[in-house]
């Protein structure tokens, strides 16, 4: 992610033209605090799924599974950002009333990157952290452990990063793709630079506040009057509580030094041009620093298959801020391949009353 808010300045990179079939400032009536969204029973829900730990290649993969895996049901897997875990990256939107009837047709299966998940031990101290690239191998690995195809890849920042790769990489794993604040380059200078003093002082130091102010930099921009604060007070809650900071460390070490995706834009009779096959969801906060990486990742993709969306009143945490907006992109864009096709986008949704007696007449 190009950090050009907050922390970090730099000159505003060119646009790229939209080609591809966008929805651009969608704007929501009321920004939402996260533990607003989900009752607590449902946030105990979601800190109970049942996990599995899947043993690949290259270390642990930690999964939790929400949904009945008895059901022949598409699969959705997610993998979140730097910084979080599945509860953290996850929950809030999961547990969004107006997107939990969506969940009913699939079963969900949450991966966390090595030592981020919940509770998580140190790594071992002669642990070599798995690159992006071998990462999207350990993601391979675990849906051929769970014998998953044709599924939905949902990715936050790092995740998406990680789909973005699989995509390209094993197309058959993949149906379509909703990625949030997704990046196709390597990190910038001054992005690396960052990351590496942060990760060097989370090694001997801890989360000191150098590293907690990147970290919210990286999710928010700039910090002023306009954030959210409940949501900024969850966010630092989240990062002091990290117990291991080292393997966070260890994380962001791996991602800062990203290789660039070798993607291009397909062109009509080439086809030895290398492309994402499946259908694409981009989404971002119009606020959020990956503004322009969404947009340098739209314009490399098949614009007949790919939806970029730009919400207004929103940051990186965009599934946070704007849950109404976002439940409504991904129920229209998952209809799109013929999933949930009973479940109504809450822009269309009626009242009770509305669908027992109809709507008013207007006399």
């Amino acid at each position: 992610m190009s950090m050009k808010k907050g922390l970090l300045d730099e000159e505003e990179s060119p646009s790229h033209e939209l080609t591809a079939i966008h929805l651009d400032e969608v704007s929501e009536d009321t920004r939402l605090s996260p533990n607003k969204h989900a009752s607590e029973a449902d946030r105990t829900f979601f800190h109970g799924l049942p996990s599995q730990v899947v043993r690949t290649s290259r270390g642990d993969i930690h999964v939790m599974i929400q949904g009945d895996t008895s059901k022949k049901r598409t699969a959705i897997v997610t993998l979140h950002d730097i910084g979080q875990n599945h509860i953290s990256g996850f929950q809030s939107i999961f547990s969004f009333h107006q997107f939990r009837p969506l969940l009913d047709n699939f079963t969900v299966y949450h991966l966390n990157f090595p030592g981020q998940q919940e509770n998580a031990q140190e790594l071992p101290q002669d642990y070599a952290y798995p690159t992006m690239d071998e990462m999207t191998g350990m993601v391979e690995e675990v849906l051929k452990y769970f014998n998953l195809t044709n599924t939905i890849c949902f990715g936050i920042g790092a995740g998406a990063n990680v789909f973005v790769r699989l995509g390209l990489m094993d197309p058959r794993h993949v149906e379509c793709c909703i990625l949030v604040n997704a990046t196709c380059t390597s990190s910038s200078w001054s992005e690396w630079g960052y990351e590496k003093m942060s990760s060097h002082y989370l090694k001997t130091k801890g989360m000191t506040q150098f590293c907690e102010d990147f970290l919210l930099s990286h999710y928010f921009g700039k910090v002023d009057e306009t954030t959210n604060t409940d949501l900024l007070s969850i966010v630092r809650d989240n990062l002091r509580a990290i117990k291991y900071p080292r393997n966070l460390a260890m994380f962001m070490e791996s991602y800062s030094k990203r290789p660039n995706i070798k993607i291009t834009r397909p062109v009509i009779g080439d086809k030895t041009i290398n492309t994402m096959k499946c259908g694409t969801l981009i989404i971002t906060g119009a606020n959020s620093p990956a503004v322009d990486d969404t947009v340098n990742l739209n314009s490399k993709l098949d614009p007949a298959k790919t939806t970029w969306m730009k919400i207004t009143d929103a940051t990186s945490l965009v599934l946070d801020e704007q849950p109404t907006n976002v439940t409504n992109a991904i129920v229209l864009f998952l209809q799109g391949y013929g999933h949930a096709m009973k479940t109504r986008p809450p822009t269309l949704s009626f009242t009770r009353q509305e669908e027992i007696q109809g709507p008013p007449a207007i006399c």
